[in-house]
């Protein structure tokens, strides 16, 4: 049986003089070349069953201006004339090798991350590891004198000779929220005390901030143990990820001009948590729930962290295959072919200038005993995004900073992680990502702005922004993580700068068409310790979006442009669906360290509400 070659710029299929090998397809001519391709992965974004180029040597009847003489599958006497089209055959030759690129092990899912944490019944003043980490809280408003140092630290002062009380007074330490304190001692059972403190409100304390704050201290260790004092109840798990979140470093891609101690982990061996009331039972769920949360965080931080380069569409495909076999999620990569076939044409319109393939992601976790409940969760899976056409340039349009664009897609791979260890009953979650690159580029069907394409639902989109291009990917992943038989879906994307400049770098906007959806969004982020804020779907403003063409355009006008932008998101979601938009362009990424987060660069922001979303309902 003949191998056939099908690209949709050809004049029907061709195929070529002679019979290939047996797992080969014959490509075609590149440079009046045969070019013979040994077929593995299905390429996506023409239809050739390709894994790399290889020339053969032999000729192809070439007429020059693109055409030459093949034959028809359905026979091989029956000659066809053709397109040859060299450089579009060599793109897909480049599409093939990128599929077949193994996936960078830089950005894979790693769990059990940082020091050992567990429990221990001693108490804090008979503790003798290295370093020890004390609460303290702030005077209530109007409230004078020295720090009140509860039983416990009072209990470790005595034991230390008053040094705990004379070294705050000598620093005048406050306790105000999140500020650190640390003492060094000699020929003592212990090394070092750090103070961290809780702030004025003792009945809302941050203990995540607190972790975090602890960890600032802890990170210049280079082993050794710690233990926590003063921490019970349902302070555990938030302290825990705070400290986790803190202690994180991102040395991945330090090479040979940094010294090797600069690239050697760093921070504790283990950590104890003390208190003879603590229930060792109890406490090591709590510990393993904040392992699994964090580490779902982390995740999302050094995926956005990653390189563009390195963080392709194909290796972020690879990456959440990895994940769902470590994890025991179910996976399924849809191909562009695949996506081509479900009539996907407002996401891979966006990713045909690039010259790597495109790439549907879908995850689901399944609990034992079946679920009543079905969440979907859709992200933005932009790897890099370039502006397109209207190409982001000029002071302020912050290309070099793309490589953030898929932060959405980051938090919903993060979250897959998170609540596959949590492992939440009676409810089944699909996590979506579309992921592509929006480049700029000669290769036939790469979008332009006037470009009318077609979304999975029939809906007509004039293009009049290709900057604007993260709703139209978001648009197909919407209608098909819908058809997958969601109730609640949630999509989560690093959409608009009008956002920022609503809301700032510290919150993320909200837009819902249920109130009580948006209700339990917002409990989950105060649980998690993230910002929301909801917006309004004000219905008016759909106006600017009306085309003359098309159903509708794009882009809106330029006010209110993060309200146009969910609008737009909404009329991809049935009226039966109780459905959210989450915002992250200002929160995805942070400038500086602040808070659980220890430095510059991806955040890992809603990995958390996301979580708590799922888990407790």
């Amino acid at each position: 049986a003949a191998s056939m070659f099908a690209i949709n710029s050809l004049r029907g299929p061709l195929m070529f003089a002679r019979q290939p090998l047996g797992n080969t397809a014959v490509a075609a001519c590149s440079q009046c070349s045969w070019v013979w391709i040994p077929h593995g992965a299905f390429d996506t974004r023409r239809g050739t069953r390709s894994g790399f180029w290889k020339s053969a040597g032999q000729r192809l009847l070439c007429f020059g201006a693109g055409l030459g003489l093949g034959f028809r599958t359905q026979s091989t006497q029956q000659r066809q004339l053709g397109r040859c089209m060299p450089r579009l055959l060599s793109r897909a030759g480049m599409h093939s090798a990128a599929a077949a690129t193994p996936p960078h092990d830089m950005i894979l899912f790693r769990s059990e991350r940082g020091p050992c944490i567990k429990t221990t019944v001693t108490s804090a003043a008979a503790w003798g590891g290295h370093t020890l980490v004390l609460f303290l809280q702030a005077h209530a408003e109007g409230v004078e004198g020295p720090l009140d140092l509860g039983e416990n630290v009072a209990a470790v002062d005595r034991e230390l000779e008053g040094a705990i009380q004379e070294f705050i007074e000598a620093e005048e330490f406050d306790a105000k929220e999140g500020t650190t304190k640390a003492m060094q001692f000699f020929g003592k059972g212990i090394k070092r005390v750090v103070l961290v403190g809780l702030g004025k409100k003792a009945e809302a304390v941050d203990w995540r901030l607190a972790g975090a704050s602890a960890a600032t201290q802890l990170k210049s260790m280079r082993g050794g143990s710690v233990g926590l004092a003063c921490v019970h109840g349902d302070s555990i798990q938030p302290v825990v990820e705070g400290l986790i979140l803190g202690l994180h470093s991102d040395q991945r891609f330090r090479g040979t001009k940094t010294p090797d101690k600069d690239k050697a982990s760093k921070g504790p061996d283990s950590i104890e948590l003390i208190g003879g009331s603590l229930s060792p039972d109890v406490t090591a769920a709590d510990i393993e729930k904040a392992k699994a949360v964090a580490d779902g965080v982390i995740f999302a931080r050094e995926l956005v962290n990653g390189a563009p380069n390195i963080v392709t569409p194909p290796n972020l495909a690879s990456a959440a295959e990895d994940l769902a076999t470590q994890l025991g999620l179910t996976a399924e990569i849809l191909d562009e072919a695949q996506c081509e076939e479900l009539g996907m044409g407002s996401f891979l319109a966006v990713g045909r200038a690039s010259n790597l393939p495109s790439k549907l992601i879908h995850l689901t976790y399944s609990p034992e005993g079946g679920a009543s409940r079905k969440v979907g969760i859709v992200g933005k899976g932009l790897t890099f995004d370039s502006g397109g056409y209207n190409i982001k340039a000029g002071a302020g349009s912050m290309i070099e900073m793309m490589k953030m664009d898929m932060g959405g897609s980051a938090a919903t791979l993060g979250a897959a992680a998170a609540i596959a260890r949590l492992k939440p009953k009676d409810v089944e979650v699909h996590f979506v990502i579309a992921t592509c690159e929006n480049m700029i580029s000669g290769n036939p069907g790469a979008l332009r702005p006037g470009d009318i394409i077609t979304a999975m639902d029939g809906t007509t989109i004039e293009v009049n922004n290709t900057d604007a291009e993260g709703r139209l990917t978001l648009a197909d992943a919407l209608l098909y993580c819908q058809g997958k038989g969601v109730t609640e879906v949630v999509d989560i994307a690093t959409l608009t700068g009008a956002c920022m400049v609503a809301l700032g770098q510290g919150i993320s906007g909200m837009w819902s068409n249920s109130d009580n959806f948006a209700c339990r969004l917002e409990e989950a982020s105060k649980r998690a310790g993230e910002k929301l804020w909801r917006m309004p779907l004000e219905d008016s403003y759909f106006e600017g979006l009306k085309s003359d063409f098309a159903d509708m355009k794009n882009t809106g006008p330029r006010f209110g442009g993060a309200i146009t932008a969910a609008l737009f998101l909404q009329k991809f979601v049935r009226k039966d669906i109780s459905w959210a938009h989450l915002d992250i362009a200002g929160t995805a990424w942070a400038e500086k360290p602040k808070g659980v987060q220890p430095a510059a660069g991806g955040t890992g922001e809603m990995v958390r509400t996301l979580t708590a979303l799922v888990v407790q309902g």
